[in-house]
């Protein structure tokens, strides 16, 4: 279940908002409360809890106010980070679990500078850049000659 922060403000100049609701959601929702009255110029901070199961589909749902027919749709996504979960590997478990892993998004390549090339470039902040961006780490290796990332 993930938790998320809904804001409601009301930019209205003389009206103030009646009846905020939660209507259908293709996913389980739980804990909002309906807003009976929002007044003009306030803000309301609302909780809700959405079960993504462990799945990219966004949450769609509607609300509605002021007891209007016409819902307004919202489309919630599920953060990235709620899909992985980190686990530390030694290099025996981590090649293990890797073979039966092969072929589904597996890149291996190798760069090979000479020293004027090296000398032109930071070669830390480049493997630094590198390595968030493509979400890997250090995996310590038995064999000492080479680094590897995963």
């Amino acid at each position: 279940m993930v938790h998320i922060e809904l804001t409601f403000t009301n930019t209205l100049s003389n009206k103030p908002i009646q009846s905020i609701k939660f209507l259908k959601s293709n996913l389980n929702m739980q804990g909002f409360d309906d807003i009976d009255q929002l007044p003009t110029n306030v803000s309301v901070v609302s909780s809700i809890g959405i079960d993504f199961n462990d799945k990219t589909q966004p949450a769609v749902f509607d609300i509605s106010f002021d007891d209007n027919p016409k819902a307004i749709s919202l489309t919630i996504s599920c953060p990235v980070g709620e899909l992985i979960e980190q686990k530390f590997l030694n290099e025996q478990d981590f090649t293990q679990h890797s073979n039966r892993l092969r072929g589904m998004n597996e890149i291996s390549d190798s760069i090979t500078l000479n020293e004027s090339q090296l000398l032109k470039m930071n070669f830390s902040t480049i493997q630094t850049k590198v390595i968030q961006c493509a979400n890997m780490t250090s995996v310590p290796s038995s064999s000492g000659d080479a680094t590897i990332y995963r």
